[in-house]
């Protein structure tokens, strides 16, 4: 088990790694081979497609991973699970997609762009395919083949660079580029397709019985995916109503560096999740909480020294991208978050304990009140103490955060984290 573990962590570190790696090679190649201007549009697009694309897929995925990771070792109930969330994401996404498609207008008038309208048009069907993606690797996610999912995480980062540079070739037109998108995540369906086809070959009766009970929980969880967006963005918002411009962008270093150590915690987040499911649902509170022991321990360590080392590194690493001196005042308010990150990863893989153990609406209303302290802590530290406010605020709403999922766990759950 604990073999398995490790390799499954360090599998998905790499597709970690392969993300980060087309995240920067995307922007850089969009500014570098076209303009600024067509890297504004494709940014402003990838924003309304973020959004649209949570609505797509209405949170089913959640429960189609604590399904299936319920049903491990029983082929007919995770079969059953599969097409009892795959039929009604593949409607939720298809009305979603056109009402994406039908924004398109609306949403350029308002940014000002007729470039915008044209890359959310490229990237409709992409959208489409994206939210049964996010179920396809829900399935795999649950049923602990976490090498696959890592691949296949992979592939779709893969795909999008690829897109890019067939893109350059053809001489695409800048405000098209959203259609990378579609490749990728056509390509990743399709893959997702035949791999899954194994498990829904055999269509297991009863299966329609179970559509009602997914749509209700992710439509129960869908608010705290939303919340959880909203959450990581607190800082950066609320600096600029209280300060300039400038300190938007000197603090948006450092959030962005955080949110790059926090998808550390997100790849655990993954391993964890269909353990603590298949654990849970058998009632087996005592292995829940071996588990959550054992693994905060070495989430403590391992997250702890990607902090240290990132804060140790943080004035090469701008130094490497060119950043100008002034932004180098981030230093601090970086090493701020990544220590709040750091005193918090114990918990943080086991954050979603509450959706594997069926409570989504308790889940919301976790992430309601984490989103409140956020924000009322940013609001009383901004003022005062200005950027090392923002991060200390949303450092301390991270504790907060885990002194409340271990009072909802005991409560909700019976198990004591």
């Amino acid at each position: 088990m604990a073999g398995k573990f490790q390799s499954d962590v360090l599998w998905n570190v790499g597709s970690l790694a392969i993300l980060g790696i087309a995240g920067l090679a995307l922007n850089v190649l969009i500014g570098e081979h076209w303009d600024a201007a067509t890297l504004g549009v494709f940014n402003q697009a990838l924003a309304a497609y973020t959004f649209f694309s949570m609505a797509a897929v209405g949170g089913i995925d959640r429960s189609a991973l604590r399904a299936v990771a319920e049903a491990r070792g029983d082929r007919a109930r995770a079969a059953a699970a599969a097409w009892a969330t795959l039929v009604p994401t593949f409607l939720l996404a298809a009305v979603v997609s056109l009402l994406y498609w039908l924004a398109r207008l609306p949403v350029a008038a308002l940014l000002e762009s007729d470039g915008v309208a044209r890359a959310m048009e490229a990237s409709t069907p992409g959208l489409f395919f994206f939210a049964l993606n996010k179920v396809l690797l829900s399935v795999v996610n649950g049923a602990g083949r976490m090498k696959a999912f890592a691949a296949y995480q992979s592939l779709r980062y893969l795909g999008i660079l690829a897109a890019l540079v067939a893109a350059m070739v053809v001489g695409l037109d800048g405000d098209r580029l959203m259609a990378v998108f579609t490749v990728a995540e056509a390509l990743l369906c399709i893959a997702l397709g035949l791999d899954v086809s194994r498990l829904l070959r055999d269509v297991p009766s009863g299966w329609r019985g179970e559509i009602r009970g997914h749509v209700i929980f992710g439509a129960r969880s869908a608010v705290s995916g939303v919340l959880l967006e909203l959450n990581a963005k607190v800082d950066v918002w609320m600096i600029g109503i209280h300060m300039s411009d400038a300190a938007v962008g000197v603090y948006t270093y450092a959030a962005m560096l955080a949110e790059g150590l926090y998808q550390l915690v997100v790849v655990l987040q993954n391993v964890w999740n269909p353990i603590l499911a298949e654990r849970l649902a058998a009632g087996d509170h005592e292995a829940v909480r071996a588990a959550v022991r054992r693994g905060r321990v070495g989430a403590w360590i391992g997250v702890s020294a990607a902090a240290a080392l990132g804060v140790l590194l943080f004035p090469l690493a701008l130094s490497v991208v060119g950043a100008r001196p002034e932004f180098l005042t981030a230093h601090l308010p970086f090493a701020i978050l990544a220590g709040g990150i750091a005193l918090a990863s114990g918990y943080l893989p086991f954050g979603q304990i509450l959706l594997m153990g069926g409570r989504p609406a308790t889940h919301t209303v976790l992430m309601i009140s984490t989103v409140l302290a956020n924000v009322a802590a940013n609001a009383l530290l901004i003022p005062a103490f200005g950027l090392v406010g923002a991060a200390s605020a949303t450092a301390a709403s991270m504790l907060v955060s885990v002194l409340l999922l271990r009072a909802l766990a005991h409560r909700q759950l019976g198990v004591r984290i």
